[in-house]
C-alpha cells in the first residue's frame, strides 16, 4: 500500500514539475527586443497604428518592439518574411486581413492562413471614397454620373490590387454598371501624393490614413465601404445608403509564425490586451479616427477563416482568383 502511495506521489510530483516547466517559457519570454513587421509602406494608417501599438506593447512585455516596414505586392512580401521567420515569438506581423484572407486565393504564394498563429485582433478598418477639395463631385451619385458620361476616364488609387478598396470599387463598377480605371500603389501614402496633386479622380482609402487631410479640408469623403458609418464622420453615408449595394469591411491585428509555442502566444495575447486597453493607445486611436476592436486569438482566427471563405467567393466572381 505504501509503495502504491509513493508511486502516486512521485507521479503527481512529476506532473507538477512538467506543468511548471511548460509554464516557464511564458515567464521567461521575452528576453530581447521584438520586431513587428508591417507589410505596407511607412506613413500610412496601418503603419501609424503599428507604431502606436508597438509603444504600448513595450510596457507589458518589458522589451522594446521595433517596427519594420516590408512593403510590396499587396502586403505579401512582408507576410512571407514573417511566415519564414523563426517561430519563437520575436517576429510579429501587424497586418490587415487581406494579405491572409484574400491574396492566397489570388496569387500563388509560399504561405497561407496555416502558416501563422493569430495572437489578437486589434482594429477594424473603414475605407472610404475620398476626393480633393477642388473635385466637382459632392456625392457618389455625382461621381457615377461622371463615370457614365466618360467610361474609363476616371482613375482611382488604392493600396494595391486585391485590396479591400480595390475589391469594393470593383463591386461598385459591377453594381452601378460603370467603368473606372484602377491605379494600384504600394500603400496609402504614395497614393495620397498623387490624389492631392490631382492626378487621380478619387482615392479609395483608409479613413485613418487621411485624418490630417480631412481636418484641413484638403480632402473630403463621399461614402464609406463599411456596413456602418464611421463614428468620427457620422455625416458621411455608407455606399448602401448612397444607393450602391456594396459592403467591404476589413479588420486586422497581430500574428506570429506557425509552430510558435502556446505559452509564447498566450504571453503575447495578454500583452496585446493590455496594450490595446492602455490610455496611450486609446487616445491615439481617437485622435487618428482608428476604430479599435480587440478580440483574443481564438476569435481572431475564426474571423480570418470566415473572411477567407468570403474573399475566395468574391475573387472567383470577379475573375481574379488564381487558376
Amino acid at each position: 500500500m505504501n509503495d502504491v502511495l509513493h508511486r502516486g506521489a512521485r507521479a503527481a510530483l512529476g506532473l507538477l514539475l512538467a506543468a511548471l516547466s511548460l509554464g516557464a517559457p511564458a515567464q521567461e519570454f521575452p528576453q530581447r527586443p521584438l520586431q513587428m513587421v508591417v507589410p505596407f509602406a511607412a506613413g500610412g494608417g496601418l503603419d501609424l497604428n503599428a507604431r502606436n501599438l508597438a509603444e504600448a506593447l513595450a510596457e507589458p512585455l518589458g522589451q522594446p518592439v521595433v517596427v519594420s516596414n516590408r512593403e510590396g505586392a499587396a502586403g505579401t512580401i512582408g507576410l512571407n518574411a514573417v511566415a519564414a521567420a523563426r517561430p519563437d515569438g520575436y517576429t510579429l506581423a501587424f497586418t490587415p486581413a487581406v494579405p491572409l484572407s484574400s491574396e492566397p486565393h489570388r496569387l500563388r504564394l509560399n504561405y497561407g492562413l496555416d502558416s501563422f498563429r493569430p495572437v489578437c485582433q486589434v482594429f477594424d478598418n473603414i475605407f472610404a471614397i475620398a476626393v480633393p477639395a477642388a473635385s466637382p463631385w459632392r456625392s457618389v451619385a455625382d461621381l457615377l454620373a461622371a463615370a457614365r458620361r466618360e467610361p474609363g476616364a476616371i482613375s482611382y488609387g488604392t493600396s494595391g490590387t486585391g485590396s479591400i478598396p480595390h475589391l469594393g470599387t470593383a463591386d461598385i463598377e459591377a453594381v452601378a454598371h460603370v467603368s473606372l480605371t484602377h491605379v494600384p500603389y504600394k500603400g496609402d501614402a504614395p497614393m495620397l501624393q498623387d490624389l492631392m496633386a490631382g492626378r487621380l479622380g478619387f482615392g479609395a482609402v483608409l479613413v485613418s490614413s487621411i485624418t490630417g487631410q480631412l481636418g484641413s479640408g484638403a480632402l473630403r469623403l463621399l461614402a464609406v465601404y463599411a456596413d456602418r458609418r464611421h463614428p468620427a464622420f457620422a455625416g458621411v453615408p455608407t455606399l448602401q445608403e448612397a444607393g450602391v449595394d456594396v459592403v467591404q469591411a476589413s479588420f486586422g491585428g497581430v500574428l506570429v509564425p506557425a509552430r510558435t509555442p502556446d505559452a509564447v502566444v498566450q504571453r503575447l495575447e495578454g500583452a496585446c490586451r493590455h496594450a490595446v486597453a492602455s490610455p496611450r493607445y486609446q487616445d491615439w486611436a481617437r485622435r487618428a479616427n482608428q476604430v479599435v476592436d480587440f478580440h483574443p486569438a481564438t476569435d481572431f482566427e475564426r474571423h480570418l477563416r470566415e473572411d477567407s471563405r468570403l474573399k475566395a467567393a468574391t475573387l472567383r466572381r470577379l475573375g481574379l482568383a488564381a487558376p
